[in-house]
């Protein structure tokens, strides 16, 4: 099997570097080439164009930022190949997957929307979850490439149904995050030590909230394993997706306006989605 893989960011260049131990010939592609380049150590061949990668792949991956650069990646590969299989790992809106699997059957390619819960560092370990929407015969058929770096896949049936369920959860993790920066500002304000407050909510069911985000939300050396920009597009896509089947999403519509008040007058949007802590703490 031939595999093509697009987008070897922080999250891409794991999963790349995974497949490239499969014993299958991979060709990669990536916008800033420098990006790519190191996976050659590991026999990946490097692409200079989605042209090249188009026509030489049977399966090919994307993990990409945006609906704007899945698109644009999708019209090349079509432009250039017919793949069997495209396996997007991207976090899209429902709406720009739906699309996409309606130009790929159309010239019989099978889509898969496969978004990825977990962090590079659960991508490096292989323990990431995995929802997948598409034919199942085609996913039966990547599986085995895809549990390189998917502990568990989660079938769900249409690729839409992936996307939206991607954002709905991405969404609860950035509404948990913001609730425990807002609690810990508001006992600041009162004089509250912020390890005081935390030991008193660790010994109820909010837990498992201190346990993922306190040490992250406090500590500014963190490194950035997801940038505030991309979850503003991720709320903004959820608002989007709600709006484009009539169902409101007040709360979620107001934390967007949040983080991109921080991406962008706050100027965090490379930093560390965490820092939320710190833009809401200088106002």
């Amino acid at each position: 099997m031939r595999i093509g893989f697009i987008g070897t960011g922080q999250m891409g260049f794991p999963m790349a570097r995974h497949l490239a131990g499969t014993g299958n010939e991979i060709t990669v592609w990536n916008r800033t080439i420098e990006k790519a380049k190191p996976l050659a150590n590991y026999g990946a061949r490097i692409a200079g164009s989605i042209k090249e990668l188009a026509e030489n792949s049977d399966v090919i991956f994307i993990m990409v930022a945006d609906d704007e650069a899945s698109r644009s990646v999708l019209k090349e590969v079509f432009s250039h190949g017919k793949p069997q299989i495209i396996v997007n790992h991207s976090t899209v809106s429902p709406i720009h997957t739906r699309e996409a699997y309606e130009n790929a059957i159309a010239v019989g390619t099978e889509y898969l929307a496969v978004p990825v819960m977990g962090n590079p560092t659960n991508v490096e370990k292989g323990d990431c979850l995995c929802i997948v929407g598409g034919s199942e015969k085609a996913f039966q058929q990547v599986s085995g490439l895809t549990g390189r770096y998917c502990k568990e896949h989660v079938y769900v049936g249409s690729p839409e149904k992936a996307s939206a369920i991607k954002l709905a959860l991405n969404s609860m993790y950035f509404m948990a995050l913001e609730s425990l920066a807002e609690a810990l500002l508001l006992v600041k304000s009162w004089d509250v030590g912020e390890n005081e407050f935390l030991e008193i909510a660790s010994k109820l069911w909010l837990k498992v909230i201190v346990d993922r985000y306190a040490h992250r939300l406090l500590d500014e050396s963190t490194p950035t394993s997801f940038q505030m920009k991309l979850a503003t597009k991720d709320l903004f896509y959820a608002v989007l997706s709600g709006y484009h089947r009539g169902q409101p999403l007040p709360v979620t519509t107001r934390l967007a306006e949040i983080f991109l008040e921080a991406s962008k007058l706050g100027r965090l949007g490379d930093k560390d989605y965490t820092r939320i802590y710190k833009f809401l703490g200088s106002k």
